[in-house]
């Protein structure tokens, strides 16, 4: 579905159209809304929208997969793994490439703040800043044999060395590592990272919503009705 961008301006207590009116669109449209930080006037709301998240999501030692398109193996993919299918696996896949996410090292893991710091041992972890922006911040990766290098120094890095030992068709050996790599939950199955993702994304956005609410409460002297036994 086509999407617009359009400008618009604050005017009293609603939003209009910069070259003049209201917007017309239907009751209960959303849509998102970009400004800079400098102009939101309520220090407490800003901090709230554009808090900095870390959430440790995998430990270390923790298996992963690789999804690559591998068009020199003429075996079906099925025939080669013999354990169960990552879900929603990126069209095309033909191979599937074990890494292990390794130990904490200087060169392996980027220096972002002190929880992460304090933790000794590696990982995978997620930084969420605002209600959007994510990244993944790993220790080091270790690799499956075969390659000249033994371990990577992120996913991103990993991906990259794999796909130019496998995917020798592409032209750039980059990957989308949300999509691409996949994590076993407790029922054994596969799934995408950005699952992982969406997770910690639901987790944060109950917890501003939780916050408004206090808020709000606070505001109209409101509170919940006592539960009396009878």
């Amino acid at each position: 579905m086509e999407k617009i961008t359009l400008p618009v301006k604050r005017v009293g207590d609603r939003w209009e159209f910069l070259y003049g009116g209201d917007i017309p669109v239907y009751d209960g449209v959303e849509a998102n809304l970009t400004i800079s930080t400098h102009q939101i006037i309520d220090e407490n709301f800003l901090a709230r929208v554009n808090q900095d998240v870390r959430v440790k999501v995998l430990n270390q030692g923790t298996r992963l997969l690789i999804a690559l398109t591998d068009k020199n193996d003429n075996q079906s993919l099925g025939r080669k793994w013999h354990g169960t299918l990552p879900v929603r696996l990126p069209p095309g896949t033909t191979r599937l490439e074990e890494v292990f996410l390794g130990e904490r090292k200087e060169q392996g893991s980027r220096t972002l703040n002190d929880e992460i710091d304090t933790d000794q041992h590696g990982g995978l972890w997620l930084r969420i800043r605002g209600l959007n922006k994510s990244e993944l911040i790993s220790s080091s990766i270790v690799l499956p044999e075969g390659l000249e290098e033994q371990n990577a120094i992120s996913l991103n890095h990993a991906f990259t060395l794999l796909s130019k030992k496998y995917e020798t068709h592409r032209l750039s050996n980059t990957g989308n590592v949300y999509t691409h790599v996949f994590y076993q939950e407790n029922n054994s199955r596969w799934y995408p990272l950005s699952d992982l993702r969406l997770g910690v994304l639901d987790d944060i956005e109950r917890s501003l919503i939780r916050d408004i609410w206090l808020e709000v409460e606070q505001k109209l002297g409101w509170r919940p009705v006592p539960n009396i036994k009878k």
